[in-house]
């Protein structure tokens, strides 16, 4: 058993990062600023959704696994090893904003008494542990007193307990052996499969891929994976946009893309593009990082800006609906969390289209079974519901904008007696589209030409 601390443990990589290292039977303490969250987490409950992990979570207290504090003293004193998992945000250049990182490191330059593992959760630009190092440096001894990790985390909102106890792979980073040793002891249990409360995802049978490398590899890994994703997203809305212009349909292409098992289906979904808080952070950022080394990175930079136009499509197919004069028009959008299954609406495309609209003049009304309160907070104006009838009623235009479940079992039937139908725009291609042509309801699905 490993002393861990946590810090930025009520975040959402911290929270889940946490609650796995503290299922694998370590110690760990959470440390967190928002008092809030941190209350609400001593009770056993989390502002952040995760699917199962609250039922987790309680089994870890009842157990005395793990602890939650604001007090971040506290957290360094009973540690042997420090996840650091706190907030890089993009700035208006498109780099990583270090300011909440390098906080941290200048705090525990002055609370760490005792050989201490620092390892970066956060995803951080190639450079930022060598920071780090030196802040720490200015008092401590590096080998002595600490030694920087680069721990990246692979984590899906939505899938983030799956990702940790299923994961893909596990990068670290780090020319110390004494280090990486201390890393391999905290997730031996996860790579033998055993854990201290029920976890579904466990799979004895199967081996973990577990990469040990330099840190600036370890940092690329993560930018380079984020990357990847995101080039699909927008490759593939890139050519459903052809496909519609030429009389396609998207979904036979993407079935018939994903049968070459050298590209896969995964993130082939056509739709408003990608949102959230990581793949457009962390693209942002690499091309910045690209940029400050001379390097030209054009095929990073035209992946970002098919994102930014798949955003005008949709504007275009609603003014093409609605006619340019979008004033007073009631506009529905269902699914205001950046991606279904989660509460997450930072960097949202939904909110993004929202305030286009309504800076049109339009009258919009959102669809959501999570997020209500989250948009509340960033969006007051904005009226969320998770009553689809209600969100529906009087639409002049409603537009899927994430698969949900709830709009691909959808009764549109129930709509029929409606003074005025509403017209249907699906981005993601999940409405049942025989349903709405029965009901005489008009659509659109993205990539198709229908």
């Amino acid at each position: 058993m490993t002393n861990i601390g946590v810090i930025g443990g009520a975040g959402y990589v911290g929270l889940v990062t946490g609650v796995g290292l503290a299922a694998l039977g370590h110690k760990v303490i959470s440390m967190d600023l928002d008092q809030s969250r941190i209350e609400m987490l001593r009770k056993g409950s989390s502002a952040v959704y995760e699917k199962g992990l609250e039922v987790i979570l309680r089994g870890l207290i009842k157990k005395g696994q793990i602890s939650f504090t604001e007090n971040q003293l506290q957290a360094v004193r009973n540690s042997d090893v420090l996840f650091i998992a706190v907030g890089t945000p993009s700035l208006d250049d498109g780099a990583a904003d270090l300011s909440a990182v390098i906080a941290v490191a200048e705090q525990l330059r002055e609370m760490i008494d005792k050989y201490t593992v620092i390892v970066v959760k956060s995803t951080v630009p190639v450079g930022t542990t060598r920071i780090i190092t030196e802040i720490l440096a200015q008092k401590l001894t590096e080998s002595e007193d600490f030694d920087v990790v680069s721990n990246p985390e692979f984590l899906r909102e939505g899938e983030g307990l799956i990702d940790f106890f299923a994961p893909s792979r596990i990068v670290v980073g780090s020319s110390s052996t004494r280090a990486l040793e201390a890393l391999r002891t905290i997730y031996e249990p996860l790579l033998s499969g055993n854990v201290v409360v029920d976890v579904p995802w466990i799979d004895v049978d199967r081996e973990i891929p577990y990469v040990e490398t330099d840190v600036i590899s370890a940092q690329l890994i993560k930018y380079a994976s984020n990357a990847f994703l995101a080039a699909r997203i927008s490759f593939i809305n890139e050519i459903a946009g052809i496909s519609e212009k030429v009389g396609g349909t998207i979904t036979d292409i993407v079935f018939g893309l994903g049968l070459d098992p050298r590209i896969g289906s995964s993130y082939l979904k056509p739709g408003i593009g990608f949102g959230g808080p990581c793949l457009d952070k962390d693209l942002r950022a690499l091309i910045r990082i690209a940029d400050e080394n001379s390097y030209d990175s054009v095929m990073l930079a035209g992946v970002l800006k098919r994102n930014d136009l798949q955003l005008r499509e949709v504007m275009n197919k609603i003014t093409g609906t609605l006619g340019p004069n979008l004033y007073k028009k009631r506009i529905t959008l269902l699914g205001i969390a950046f991606k279904e299954g989660t509460n997450d609406v930072r960097q949202s495309l939904s909110l993004r289209l929202y305030r286009l609209l309504r800076d049109q003049g339009a009258l919009v009304v959102g669809h959501d079974l999570l997020a209500a309160s989250e948009t509340a907070e960033i969006e007051p104006n904005l009226v969320v519901t998770s009553d689809m009838n209600v969100a529906l009623d009087g639409a002049n235009a409603v537009v899927v904008l994430n698969a949900e479940s709830a709009y691909s079992s959808f009764d549109w039937s129930s709509l029929i007696s409606s003074e005025v139908l509403p017209y249907v725009i699906d981005t993601r291609g999940v409405v049942d589209v025989t349903m709405l042509s029965n009901c005489g309801i008009t659509f659109d699905v993205l990539g198709s030409a229908e």
